[in-house]
């Protein structure tokens, strides 16, 4: 098995400083927000499976009650 190239710093910079802005901008934040590649480049919303979309709310407690809403709500907004 062949050993994967490793380029220095300066090969890396002196390639990336010929790309389109827009591309450099899109590499900076995908390094600095690995989350991004998660992202669907059409809508920019995360990918979300429908297992996961269920497991969100899942819990072993019991939905809140309409009192139990209205009183995090007035302790967060004191109204």
């Amino acid at each position: 098995m062949a050993e994967p190239s490793v380029l220095d710093e300066d090969t890396i910079l002196r390639t990336i400083r010929e790309w389109p802005r827009e591309q450099q901008v899109h590499l900076a934040r995908m390094i600095l927000d690995p989350g991004l590649a998660t992202l669907d480049p059409q809508t920019g919303r995360p990918y979300v499976t429908s297992e996961e979309l269920r497991g969100i709310g899942a819990g072993n407690n019991p939905p809140p009650t309409d009192e139990d809403i209205e009183r995090w709500r007035m302790e967060k907004y004191g109204e």
